[in-house]
């Protein structure tokens, strides 16, 4: 069926200075062939898609963020390398110890920190390897949670079998064929320094801690290696001469820093604080050598505000008569026509390498 639609009635034109009232309303109400409530009505739909659009990306957003795992790093980087690192360090050695003084029966100890030890056969006596002291040398993270641990112990040697006194009698002129006389009567060694790697996991625990377990039982691996020190700034070492005022400065610094002899503040340039060592470990100190970044023979004192850093060489003399020979690295600074202590520096100062050669 074939709808037609009623056409309206010409208008009258107006007459001479009236408005044309009737045009300015339909030109309000069909603008671009658009009625102004087919507009209101796009518009709204518009409006509600939009605000539609914006909710499912945040719905989305805070969807993918709640069910992500807390415990995989995002975008496939590593966790911080601190975290857990002091953790790991410390049951790595506690491990190591337990380890080297395992001895035949000591499964159970070392299944504490590693489970599969519960399937060892452990030989020798408790305590056959002593460590003295223990040391992490090494700490690196392999992977989320896992940590590669370095202990260095300090072994003490093995202590000599103990003879029974009635065998060692009737032994004494005639020994028999089952008499020991291998290396082991001999002087035991002397200490040893081993070093041992220690895998390490650490997860948490359901109380909110955090707990770790070797992966594996350690294995032993070479120490670390030494390299050349490097070049100091610092000149060659020159005997101490009392004509030279720094002298004076750094004996009398020294020994009331280490023997308590005398004001130590007075030695100090103006906002530099040192501490005394308490109680004073040393009744005398002799200053053996020098070796200073600029001049090395004693001149006058420069002007006001004159920094120098020196390399000082010291035999410090305990109560028992004993010397023990001590490095300091000083910076000296003059004030009021004298040199003073500026700082007790934490390492020599080290020549700058010297910058490439351009091709």
């Amino acid at each position: 069926m074939k709808i037609l639609s009623k056409q309206p009635a010409p208008e009258a034109a107006p007459e001479a200075g009236n408005e044309p009232t009737t045009g300015a309303r339909d030109d309000a109400h069909e603008l671009g062939g658009w009625s102004t409530g087919a507009q209101a009505n796009t518009t709204t739909l518009v409006r509600w898609v939009t605000w539609a659009a914006i909710c499912g990306s945040i719905l989305l957003s805070l969807g993918t963020f709640l069910t992500r795992p807390t415990d995989t790093p995002s975008s496939g980087q590593q966790p911080p390398a601190g975290t857990g690192a002091q953790g790991a360090a410390g049951f790595a050695t506690l491990y190591a110890s337990e380890y080297l003084l395992a001895g035949k029966g000591d499964e159970g100890r070392l299944a504490a920190y590693y489970p599969g030890a519960a399937t060892l056969r452990l030989e020798g006596s408790r305590g056959r390897l002593t460590p003295s002291q223990l040391t992490v040398t090494r700490l690196r993270q392999t992977g989320p949670g896992i940590w590669s641990v370095i202990v260095a112990a300090r072994l003490q040697p093995p202590s000599p079998p103990v003879e029974n006194d009635d065998v060692k009698g009737k032994d004494r002129d005639s020994p028999g064929p089952d008499t020991d006389t291998g290396a082991d009567t001999g002087p035991p060694q002397g200490e040893s320094v081993r070093y041992f790697q220690v895998p390490v996991a650490s997860a948490p625990r359901a109380d909110g801690s955090t707990g770790y377990v070797a992966m594996s039982l350690p294995a032993e691996v070479a120490g670390p290696g030494t390299v050349d020190g490097p070049h100091t700034i610092y000149g060659t070492p020159q005997p101490p001469h009392d004509r030279d005022p720094r002298v004076k400065t750094i004996r009398s610094f020294l020994a009331a820093y280490l023997a308590g002899d005398g004001d130590l503040d007075r030695y100090l340039a103006p906002r530099t604080r040192l501490t005394r060592i308490a109680p004073a470990p040393y009744t005398a100190v002799d200053l053996t050598s020098l070796a200073a970044d600029g001049p090395a023979e004693a001149t006058p004192v420069p002007p006001d505000g004159t920094v120098q850093r020196l390399l000082v060489s010291v035999r410090a003399r305990a109560a028992d008569g004993t010397t023990l020979p001590l490095t300091y690295a000083l910076t000296l600074k003059t004030r009021a026509g004298r040199w003073e202590i500026a700082s007790l520096d934490g390492a020599p100062e080290a020549r700058p390498a010297p910058a490439p050669s351009s091709p």
